[in-house]
């Protein structure tokens, strides 16, 4: 802290100094007496830990506001390989600090371990390393020009209409977007199945084992009574259930279930693929084959360690763990890297949508060519903000004709049209040059 002092105050060295070190002795003195005032009024010291946690978030507020801001600013000046540099740094950073929390949720949800299943122990530091790849990823596509615009103009805009109007328009999107995914199934029924049991077979996935393999969940049997089970969450009971009953098979064959929703998604892609000419056209293995590969191999000996389990009496079950292991660690490794990292991105695409929906309802581009209304005044603008921010020029002279300073001020026709002129302008000019001159047979033989 006092090595930057000098960096972002050079000229209020001795003062700021002054007031860093005022700020350490209070740290130092402050928090230990609320921690034990907590502790003699209320018996418990998490209270003081809560308040010097938020205590925590307002500083980092004012620090990305104040500070943040501005060295962000001066990085833009920088070589792009320093700027690279410096923005991969930060978002090792954040991805470092999101994994920490994982890991510190992991303890306490876990009651320092005490529900967490050793064996289990590989599929916690393959997530880890997964939650790490995918904060990172995250962080650098939200760096991005546009990116970063769309998200910036999602909270402007949610904070102008308001939480609650702001919800009730994001409900029915997150419906047709996430849940239901009928926005896929307009374009192809088939494409449409494929993409709901696949997406609903992963999440129903995901909130099983990751609590599980956290110890974020676990069973206990009611005191003496072993046919009844009590589920615990983060070490407090939620519900108890009979079992050998229809809820309790659904329950604990839940792994199973998604598994037979994965299989039946990768069918219909399969058989997609087989009648899609234009999907075989583009598809890549990296990209469209090895992810369903993935998600084939997880659910086959999930489906298979169920089987030795129940009617083969647990042969080979020890095989097949480990091949299970192997192919979900695979899984969360690729995960951050492939295909498998849309499904993060998804969410974000509310935020598009609730910013087309505010643009459609606000004032219109109008072509200054044609008059014909084209966008939205907003999204040409913010294009044109991002496209100058990346150093692309499109500012048009005035020999077009068209009337418009850029290029995105033109509707697409008569963009066409412009090309088109400009084409037939080049050719004009090309056969209006005059014919040179044809040299003499034996220079064209020495040339």
């Amino acid at each position: 802290m006092f090595k930057l002092v000098p960096q972002h105050f050079p000229g209020e060295t001795a003062t700021v100094t002054g007031l860093v070190g005022a700020m350490d002795g209070l740290g130092g003195f402050f928090p230990p007496l609320l921690l034990g005032l907590c502790r003699d009024r209320l018996g418990v010291v998490w209270p003081g830990f809560v308040l010097l946690a938020a205590t925590a978030v307002a500083v980092a507020a004012v620090n990305r506001r104040v500070f943040l801001a501005r060295q962000e600013g001066a990085e833009r000046a920088l070589p792009p390989a320093l700027l690279r540099a410096a923005q991969a740094l930060r978002a090792g950073a954040w991805a470092t600090l999101w994994t920490g929390l994982l890991a510190a949720a992991i303890v306490v949800g876990s009651r320092n371990l005490a529900h967490f299943d050793p064996a289990l122990v590989v599929y916690t530091f393959a997530t880890l390393f997964a939650a790490w790849g995918v904060a990172y990823h995250y962080h650098v596509w939200m760096t991005k020009p546009p990116t970063r615009l769309y998200w910036r103009r999602g909270w402007e805009l949610a904070r102008r209409r308001g939480i609650f109007a702001t919800a009730a328009a994001l409900l029915p999107l997150a419906w047709s977007h996430l849940g239901a995914q009928t926005f896929i199934r307009r374009r192809s029924a088939l494409r449409g199945w494929m993409y709901l049991l696949l997406s609903w077979g992963c999440l129903l996935a995901v909130a099983i084992t990751f609590p599980l393999v956290f110890g974020w969940i676990h069973f206990g049997s009611r005191g003496q009574d072993q046919m009844t089970y009590v589920a615990y969450l983060f070490g407090f009971p939620v519900g108890a259930f009979r079992i050998r009953t229809v809820f309790s098979w659904l329950l604990f064959h839940g792994l199973d279930v998604a598994a037979v929703l994965v299989l039946a998604g990768i069918a219909l892609s399969l058989l997609r693929r087989l009648r899609d000419r234009g999907a075989r056209a583009v598809e890549e293995f990296g990209r469209d084959l090895f992810p369903l590969i993935l998600l084939f191999a997880i659910s086959v000996t999930g489906l298979a360690l169920t089987a030795s389990t129940l009617w083969l009496a647990g042969r080979y079950y020890a095989f097949l763990s480990l091949v299970h292991a192997i192919t979900v660690v695979a899984a969360l490794l690729f995960l951050p890297f492939g295909k498998f990292f849309h499904i993060f991105q998804r969410p974000a695409q509310l935020g598009v949508q609730l910013y087309h929906r505010e643009g459609d309802a606000g004032e219109g581009a109008r072509c200054p060519r044609c008059g014909e209304r084209f966008a939205s005044r907003m999204h040409v603008e913010d294009l044109a903000a991002v496209l100058r921010e990346l150093d692309f020029d499109y500012r048009l002279d005035g020999g077009t004709g068209s009337g418009a300073a850029t290029w995105q001020e033109l509707c697409p026709a008569c963009k066409r049209r412009t090309l088109a002129a400009a084409q037939l302008g080049i050719r004009t000019m090309r056969t209006m040059q005059p014919p040179t001159e044809v040299p003499a047979r034996g220079q064209a033989a020495r040339t």
